[in-house]
């Protein structure tokens, strides 16, 4: 009797083991086509990807799914732009999740993605290329949207580049070598994200280049109360070339209006990290000046 129980439970083993093997290959091609439907259902552009690798045993019991060369591609009056393009993203959850119907919101463990160029531009008319959501006229005012059911326990951003140009006021701006990754329990309605960010950072206007370059880093605590859309700064330290900064204060989104109250501050530092900041255009009257002594820079924000 138990060689019986033994040899039927390793039979079973065996075939839920060949399951999970052979379920992602079986079924990717209609996995791949269903994932494309949806998102070009929901969007006025075209989105594609190259591929999609789903694992029930890199992490299980959790299952393992990763897009590659992941792009989004504008329609007009942006048509052939290239919004966003991304190497990889990776998802984790939890294999129930895979399973559930179209009106039950899937809830996300962790995320990771890295190589990513995102293009966000303003036209002479003041449209967005990053406007792409469809509007679906049926749908009335007082109806609440389902949250997105987001229970993460971390996720990370590598190696992203992103552009802003706006052809109505002449600003850009580039951050370059943007890495960011954060912890936080999005399913609940207020949260502390912790999070880390490095990157470089380049924005002027016009012809003006006001910083070129400059190495960014900020370690923070956020305080998100999602229903109310308040954001705050708590435990945090910037650092902008060799200068640090401390920040305050929130960022309230209405629906007509941003609302903010922030202050700044640094520690005590050397001057001439204070020159690092001064502008392209006039830094070069600045080549042959020695300087000494410390700086204490304060400010604010509010409106």
């Amino acid at each position: 009797m138990l060689k019986k129980i033994l040899k039927i439970t390793g039979i079973t083993l065996l075939i839920l083991i060949i399951l999970l093997f052979s379920a992602p290959i079986l079924f990717k091609d209609q996995i791949i086509e269903k994932v494309k439907k949806s998102i070009n259902e929901s969007v006025a552009a075209d989105v594609n990807f190259s591929d999609v690798d789903l694992s029930l045993l890199r992490n299980f019991p959790n299952a393992s799914v990763r897009l590659t060369d992941f792009k989004i591609i504008n329609k007009a009056p942006f048509q052939g732009d290239t919004l966003v393009s991304i190497g990889e993203i990776s998802l984790k959850m939890s294999i129930s999740e895979l399973f559930k119907s179209e009106n039950e919101p899937i809830v996300i463990q962790s995320f990771a993605t890295e190589n990513g160029v995102v293009n966000i531009r303003y036209n002479k008319d003041g449209i967005s290329n990053f406007d792409i959501a469809l509007k679906d006229e049926s749908e009335k005012d007082d109806k609440e949207s389902k949250p997105l059911n987001l229970s993460i326990d971390n996720y990370e951003i590598k190696n992203y580049k992103i552009t802003y140009t706006d052809e109505r006021s002449g600003v850009f701006a580039k951050i370059d070598s943007l890495n960011h990754s954060g912890i936080g329990d999005f399913a609940s309605e207020k949260l502390d994200l912790e999070t880390k960010t490095s990157a470089k950072i380049t924005a002027g206007m016009n012809k003006d280049t006001y910083l070129n370059n400059v190495a960014f880093g900020l370690d923070a605590v956020l305080g998100l109360d999602l229903k109310n859309s308040l954001y705050q700064f708590k435990e945090n330290k910037a650092k902008i070339n060799q200068l640090e900064l401390n920040f305050d204060g929130s960022l309230a989104m209405k629906e007509n209006q941003q609302i903010y109250d922030l202050t700044f501050s640094t520690l005590t530092s050397d001057f001439v990290n204070f020159l690092a900041l001064i502008p392209e255009k006039y830094s070069g009257n600045l080549k042959d000046v020695s300087t000494t002594g410390k700086l204490v820079l304060k400010g604010f924000a509010k409106g």
